[in-house]
């Protein structure tokens, strides 16, 4: 006895540590994979020469350095989604095979489709990178190429005044900012997957949230959109205003002759255009949760306020061409404001 408990106790150990050590390893590597897509990310920010910057709280660190040292502390997060869909796929596909021997002893009390939509769901997790890249195909590719924001005109040089320090915490944070949104975005995605995938083992009377039901689909659709969220601000930049750049480089028809006073006054409305990009986009992807309870029936939920979201969130990211638009309109290019 003793010879066959040590067996077993054996061949269960090494089962554990091979689980583990595969776990581990999607863990590592899908965490390296999404850590070099989040550094792309901000790399298309900044530059090449990107950087986190100096340590938080550290002299001479900003608040967009803490903002930037948050999302690269975090970056492993999707890692450890993907992990967890593995374990969680090992999970249902045992459940499938214990449903399956019920269903063969009793077929009128266990249907042959409670296991076959727990293996279904727990292959769909096993090939969650598959299912991943597929849904960032579905709008467009998943272009994570950040859109352009023309820079800043005029100065504040000196002073210590408000505006000089609004126009400095709008230039420190804009980056970081963006990176952190398209983060969430892409973190948001892979759960609302997970969670989209694990709805395979629910029944049809679960209405919008069954198998095939609308909101399962509008899931999907949502995460999809998520990944893909810079590709759909391009694609309603480039439909409305024809053209991808983000306009917030202020131009002056009317000088008030003095050098100093137009710098200032370019700098303080070029930022208040960054400050309602970053608002746009919050909106932007607010209004893609919204749809989503609206697909699932939440009361509280309508397809107006989410469309107003979206189409709202993508005029103010586009604020700076939606004037140059309004000002041509009522014949006032000549004076006040343009956007290049």
């Amino acid at each position: 006895m003793n010879g066959f408990s040590n067996l077993v106790n054996n061949l269960l150990n090494g089962l554990t540590s091979t689980v583990m050590s595969a776990v581990g390893g999607v863990i590592g590597g899908v965490a390296s994979a999404i850590s070099s897509a989040i550094t792309g990310l901000f790399a298309s920010i900044f530059g090449s020469g990107f950087s986190c910057g100096a340590p938080g709280g550290a002299i001479g660190s900003t608040v967009g350095d803490a903002i930037c040292n948050f999302v690269a502390s975090v970056d492993t997060l999707p890692g450890l989604i993907t992990a967890l869909s593995y374990l969680m796929g090992l999970i249902l596909a045992i459940s499938a095979l214990l449903k399956l021997k019920d269903h063969v002893l009793d077929p009128h009390r266990t249907p042959l489709s409670d296991p076959m939509k727990r293996l279904l769901a727990g292959a769909a997790l096993f090939s969650l990178p598959v299912i991943t890249e597929a849904l960032q195909s579905l709008w467009g590719g998943g272009d994570t190429t950040l859109l352009s924001v023309t820079a800043y005109a005029g100065q504040v040089s000196g002073g210590g005044g408000l505006d000089t320090m609004m126009v400095a915490l709008f230039r420190d944070i804009y980056g970081p900012m963006m990176g952190l949104l398209y983060s969430f975005a892409y973190f948001a995605g892979l759960v609302l997957t997970v969670f989209g995938i694990l709805r395979i083992i629910k029944t049809a009377q679960d209405g919008p949230r069954g198998p095939a039901g609308f909101g399962t689909i509008m899931m999907f659709a949502v995460a999809g959109a998520l990944f893909s969220s810079v590709t759909l601000m391009e694609a309603f930049s480039v439909s409305i205003f024809n053209s991808p750049d983000i306009a917030t480089f202020a131009v002056l028809q009317t000088s008030s002759n003095d050098l100093i006073v137009d710098n200032h006054i370019l700098a303080v409305i070029s930022t208040v255009l960054v400050f309602m990009t970053i608002v746009g986009w919050i909106s932007f992807l607010r209004g893609f949760f919204i749809l989503r309870d609206v697909a699932e029936g939440h009361g509280q939920a309508s397809l107006m306020v989410s469309l107003t979201h979206i189409f709202g969130g993508a005029l103010a990211v586009n604020l700076g061409p939606l004037m140059n638009m309004v000002q041509s309109t009522f014949g006032l290019t000549s004076f006040g404001v343009v956007f290049t």
